[in-house]
Order: structure tokens, then sequence, then C-alpha cells
């Protein structure tokens, strides 16, 4: 397992990322349009999050070069919403 948040994108055929099947690692979730801020950095342009069964994996949807993904043993995820809706 490699700690912390590294760059990440391989990806298959049809965008998703590549997986580690050998070791039983499988998509559990996907969330389209996230963007994430990293530090003091501007925010990245919209792309999709995969939660697999080993590791949490954001793909850029502009750029098919840009991706991050952090191992973790355990997840808890927190969000924040400003839609009056909700």
């Amino acid at each position: 397992m490699v700690v912390g948040l590294r760059e990440f994108a391989l990806r298959t055929g049809d965008g998703s990322p590549a997986l580690d099947q050998s070791n039983g690692e499988e998509i559990m979730h996907v969330q389209p349009s996230v963007a994430v801020a990293l530090g003091d950095r501007s925010v990245e342009s919209p792309g999709t999050l995969y939660i697999t069964s080993r590791k949490l994996i954001w793909l850029s949807d502009a750029d098919v070069a840009k991706g991050y993904a952090v191992d973790f043993l355990s997840i808890s995820l927190h969000a924040v919403s400003r839609d009056p809706e909700t």
C-alpha cells in the first residue's frame, strides 16, 4: 500500500481507472462532477470520483493525464451542499 496522495492517471479504454483486479480491487461507487482542491492550489476542473475496495481515485474530465489516488484501510466521507433544496 502506498501512503498518502499520489498522482494517478492509469485509465482503461472507457476512461475509468485501471484497477488491481488480480488482488480483487473493484469499483464500489462512482460520483461524477466532483471538483477537488489540494492544499492552497486552486480548485481543479470537475472530474469523476471513484471509490474502489482499496482506494479513492479522482480523474479529471478535462485532462486525461491528470488524476490522484489515495489508498485506505477504512474511509469516512463528508460533503458540503450549498443547495437550499436539500
